[in-house]
């Protein structure tokens, strides 16, 4: 592991996002977002091509019950983490947005070749023309909403890796780093169980991305802390989501993980979430739907010891300050502890 984490990269372009999240309804002052869901998924079209076992999310009025119970739980904002063309749909996101209260964050980019169609014009795009396409999502709305009279922004920027670099579409990530690289988007980028977490942090920090951009999606799955400490002191921001998925067992991996993070002083390199792909995880299908972040969850953490500076970052402050351009070097983080 040596060397793995070296990310020196500090990003070479203006940081429009500077102290305000782009939310679909427009830009928001960080702080005064709360509690954040760091990686979810809210609304999911079939997608004519893909493999059919891939998610559906389109049951709007108990999906806007949910958002409405999470809201009144005491969360502020999730991050949608359905890019286009696998699902995503901007105008619905800005609807169930405006009724529910609850900022949504939605993401330019592209997800695993799974959830396409075989003939989607992103598997033809150069690296440069992905991120002319992401670019224009960040500075001029979301393809889908650009028809309307408010033109729907993406927050950030998701690049999905398969099991290994040499698996996943070297363009598109490319054009994802290009793109977080000019405009100063934070990047955040599904790893496969945490697997290629090295190899994916080192291509970052070759095409200029910088640290204080990066978040690593799913990475109590791949629960070593000794590799999370190291990461984490490198300055990625690490998302854990399997709170509720029994094969990752997270009594075991993940709830040990977080205390451990906080015991060693890395909670400020932490963003918790529920990733809530599957219609079963969410209320209306059995289960405990995304009020339980700010709900129970932080029930626990607080039932942990757990100070409350630590549990609002985890929860919030986190991933806000990396929407808004404002990480902190972890070793700043901690003068301020």
């Amino acid at each position: 592991m040596t060397g793995c984490c070296d990310a020196g990269g500090s990003g070479v372009g203006p940081a429009p996002f500077r102290g305000m999240v782009a939310t679909v309804l427009g830009p928001v002052e960080a702080g005064t977002l709360g509690i954040v869901d760091a990686h979810s998924h809210v609304w999911v079209e079939s997608v004519p091509g893909a493999l059919a076992s891939g998610p559906i999310l389109v049951d709007r009025e108990p999906i806007l019950a949910e958002l409405r119970a999470y809201r009144e739980a005491g969360g502020g904002a999730i991050l949608d983490c359905q890019p286009r063309g696998c699902g995503r749909n901007g105008n619905v996101l800005a609807g169930l947005s405006r009724a529910s209260g609850v900022a949504l964050v939605a993401c330019t980019g592209f997800h695993r070749r799974r959830y396409y169609a075989a003939d989607d014009p992103a598997w033809g795009l150069d690296g440069s023309a992905a991120a002319d396409s992401f670019i224009a999502e960040l500075r001029g709305g979301l393809l889908e909403t650009r028809g309307g009279p408010y033109p729907a922004r993406a927050g950030f920027v998701k690049a999905a890796c398969e099991g290994t670099l040499r698996e996943t579409p070297r363009a598109l990530l490319e054009g994802a780093a290009w793109a977080a690289r000019q405009t100063g988007a934070a990047l955040a980028v599904h790893t496969e169980r945490g697997e290629s977490a090295e190899e994916i942090v080192q291509f970052l920090a070759s095409e200029g991305v910088g640290v204080e951009q990066i978040i690593l999606c799913h990475m109590d799955k791949r629960p070593d802390f000794g590799l999370q400490r190291e990461l984490a002191q490198a300055g990625m921001l690490l998302e854990y989501d399997t709170f509720y998925r029994p094969k990752y067992d997270p009594e075991a991996n993940l709830w040990p993980l977080i205390e451990r993070m906080a015991a060693a002083g890395l909670d400020g390199a932490v963003a918790l979430a529920t990733d809530m792909a599957d219609p079963a995880l969410w209320a209306f299908g059995g289960g405990p739907g995304p009020a339980s972040l700010p709900g129970s969850i932080r029930a626990r953490l607080q039932a942990m010891g757990l100070s409350p500076t630590p549990i609002e970052r985890m929860l919030g402050y986190n991933i806000t300050a990396r929407l808004a351009g404002m990480a902190a070097p972890l070793s700043q983080q901690e003068t301020e502890r």
